[in-house]
């Protein structure tokens, strides 16, 4: 979790702490239904929230430990969130994580604020 900076890309193993879905909406042609939630996840040094999209959430389900490759680290509304964008992935993984996740450590808690700089 230390890694972890606004603007980076990280490469993590975390377990899913929590799953609490926040849109679902039936596409406009009948199609698939498109799904967006936000999800704790993290290990015994802290925890982040990350948002899953549609087929992302196949994987990303409480309990559940997962690899994150080339998620980017990104401040929305001045709190940090993972997000796994059209470069990165989302996948299971077999590598060892505490079952305690801390949540009293949790980064999306910390309040970021743009400072403009003048030279």
């Amino acid at each position: 979790m230390s890694q972890l900076q606004p603007g980076s890309r990280v490469n993590m193993h975390l377990r899913v702490a929590s799953v609490k879905l926040i849109r679902e909406r039936k596409r406009y042609d009948g199609g698939n239904m498109n799904r967006v939630a936000e999800c704790i996840v993290g290990d015994q040094h802290g925890c982040v929230k990350l948002m899953a999209f549609d087929e992302q959430l196949d994987t990303v389900k409480e309990g559940q430990i997962i690899t994150i490759r080339n998620a980017h680290a990104n401040v929305v509304k001045e709190h940090l969130r993972l997000e796994v964008d059209r470069w990165a992935k989302v996948e299971p993984s077999k590598e060892h994580v505490s079952r305690e996740v801390n949540l009293a450590k949790n980064a999306s808690e910390i309040e970021y604020e743009l400072v403009t700089v003048m030279k």
